[in-house]
């Protein structure tokens, strides 16, 4: 028997336009899906009815390769008019008016397009501020700050203590224009902070002041960090390369200092195919993990599900060119449902998450999310350790069995997988760490609320611990830390669970890492105001460790400090609020989720924020603080 899930929560994948914590209607969904006519006004009309005559065709077909609606929802409409005015879909768009081309801009990108030719105000840097400190390479290896994904970080890196901060004042907030979400995790570089952004732009930002130093436009939003090359202090004539990936399944490389595009290349050819997690780097080979919008496309029930194959790719960084793919699921075979009706699997498998690379065994580290159809595979929902030459599969350890679920469980029904499951994916980063004993484990959150860890060499399952009820969109999400023996590990747990036996427990869990043994807990309470819609209790993006602190951002909107030897809260900061900028955007704090961890470093806290997804708040500014 099909299941139809309660309607109370809404998937993350979804690009939702939700921003109220009501019970979700069914119409809500579809809306979240395809649009909605208040945020466009006649155009939505106009380009509803455009594309289904001229578009749809293409786009709404689970077997063709142009992009579907969920992923041309993340462009920019700027990006959407120029394809079909003067790109690639011109010809398709010849017997279009321009206000017709105009309405489907803005209806499949859900925005106004105010002026095609623009990305934004820009508030460039003087010649004082543009210049690049060739002394000052990344402070960090990549996402999870190290290659191990520990999101960790030294008493001398991050600059101050933990009686520090309570001295801690705004030093400059930048506005995203064009964006209700900051997703991208900042990095930092050649005195400059490197972002991504909902609007598609990637910047990098003078550290000092904000001001612009360069400014790239990608196809559709990026909520990757910006991976930058290291190079050798003080070389005057490195050239080092920065990596991100986009909503349409792009990676790009560009100069670093520059901004210039050096390649760019899609990452599979499936129309629903998207980057969210960041690539990571070692010795010259970018990995790529490939994950997709094609779980949200089966809410429509006329769509054929499902095609896409989750991956990991090998790159060539200098050139882009592929070295290795390795799929997560077998080829889609053409089957039929209970109904008669043609669909396709297996399917699914996405890795939304950045691989921990282990240097000494010659392997990276991944975990997967669920089948999108059945049959369910052996690879979903676990952790795989690949070899990093070749891409072969040395082992995998599968959490949760028979877990096929998509969007359709949320509406009609008519996608959902017979039996579906819990729709318990691996969305966080895997940790690599070292236990007392010398053992090297592979640590893994899961969003079922339950951590793991496994041994290095073989898979082996060593402990595991629930510290979450778990849920669609509950337990562990989007990454943890690992600090001097203990694992800390976010919980969200918004929203219905088929598991009653667990109360929802949203906070943060310290988990010694010997053991699996609770070191404590410090669970969140609802302290979102009345005024504030789209508020909830939880983490669920990862939080930053150092020797004495640990620092969150939480799903109600706060920045958080915990004691790393108690978990008692030392700062608790609101960011849910509107912010003068610096460049002179409209700029508000909201919800902080998906990979994006608050940067601890020199002396600063640096925190995107703003979701603006699955009910949570919106918001669309960067913010540095700095120690006093």
């Amino acid at each position: 028997m099909k299941q139809l899930r309660g309607l109370a929560l809404l998937c993350a994948a979804i690009a939702s336009l939700m921003l109220t914590a009501e019970p979700l209607r069914a119409e809500a969904i579809l809306e979240a899906v395809q649009g909605s006519p208040d945020a466009i006004g006649e155009n939505f009309a106009i380009g509803q009815r455009v594309y289904k005559q001229t578009c749809a065709g293409c786009h709404d077909s689970g077997l063709s390769r142009a992009p579907q609606p969920p992923v041309l929802s993340n462009m920019k409409p700027q990006t959407i008019y120029r394809a079909i005015t003067e790109g690639a879909m011109k010809p398709m768009a010849a017997s279009l008016t321009d206000k017709e081309r105009v309405a489907v801009a803005e209806f499949l990108s859900h925005r106004k397009l105010t002026d095609a030719g623009s990305t934004g105000p820009t508030h460039m840097c003087n010649a004082r501020h543009a210049a690049f400190d060739r002394k000052a390479p990344p402070t960090h290896a990549g996402w999870g700050y190290d290659l191990a994904n520990s999101h960790a970080v030294s008493a001398k890196a991050a600059g101050f203590t933990r009686a520090d901060l309570g001295k801690f004042k705004l030093k400059w907030a930048y506005g995203f224009a064009d964006a209700s979400r900051a997703r991208s995790q900042p990095s930092l570089a050649g005195g400059a902070i490197f972002t991504g952004s909902h609007n598609g732009d990637v910047l990098a930002l003078d550290r000092a002041t904000g001001c612009e130093r360069w400014r790239y436009q990608a196809r559709a939003e990026v909520r990757t960090s910006v991976l930058v090359e290291s190079w050798t202090s003080g070389d005057s004539s490195a050239e080092p390369l920065a990596f991100f990936g986009d909503l349409a399944g792009t990676v790009y490389a560009v100069k670093a200092f520059t901004g210039e595009k050096v390649w760019t290349t899609r990452a599979d050819s499936h129309n629903a195919a998207v980057i969210t997690a960041t690539p990571a780097l070692h010795n010259g080979v970018l990995y790529v993990t490939v994950s997709s919008l094609e779980e949200s496309s089966a809410v429509d029930p006329s769509y054929v599900c499902c095609t896409f194959r989750g991956s990991v790719v090998a790159l060539d960084a200098k050139t882009g060119k592929e070295i290795w793919r390795t799929y997560t699921v077998g080829e889609p075979q053409k089957l039929k449902d209970e109904d008669g009706r043609d669909t396709y699997g297996p399917s699914g498998v996405a890795v939304w998450n950045t691989p921990a690379i282990d240097p000494g065994r010659d392997l990276l580290y991944v975990a997967t999310g669920d089948n999108y159809s059945q049959p369910a595979t052996e690879l979903s929902d676990a952790v795989l350790a690949l070899d990093m030459k070749t891409g072969r599969i040395v082992w995998s350890h599968q959490a949760t069995e028979g877990d096929a679920w998509n969007v359709g469980c949320f509406v009609s029904g008519a996608n959902c997988p017979d039996d579906a499951g819990p729709d318990f994916d691996f969305g966080s980063g895997v940790i690599l760490v070292k236990s007392s004993t010398g053992r090297d484990l592979v640590l893994a959150g899961q969003k079922s609320g339950v951590a793991y860890a496994f041994d290095a060499d073989t898979g082996e399952q060593v402990w595991k611990r629930r510290v979450g009820r778990g849920g669609l969109a509950g337990g562990i999400l989007f990454g943890m830390a690992a600090q001097n023996g203990t694992l800390y590990a976010p919980v969200s747990d918004y929203g219905e669970s088929e598991d009653s036996s667990w109360p929802a427990s949203p906070g943060l869990y310290a988990i010694d890492i010997d053991s699996g043994e609770l070191a404590w807990s410090a669970p969140m309470a609802n302290t979102c105001r009345a005024d504030q819609k789209a508020c909830i209790p939880g983490i669920s993006s990862p939080p930053t460790a150092t020797p004495e602190f640990v620092i969150a951002g939480s799903d109600d909107g706060r920045l958080r400090a915990y004691a790393a030897d108690t978990g008692e809260v030392i700062l608790n900061i609101d960011l849910a609020r509107e912010w003068e900028t610096m460049n002179g955007v409209d700029a508000s704090g909201g919800s902080m989720s998906g990979g994006a961890a608050p940067i601890v470093d020199g002396g600063q806290i640096i925190v995107a924020s703003g979701y603006g997804q699955a009910i949570k708040m919106p918001g669309n500014v960067l913010l540095v603080f700095e120690k006093e």
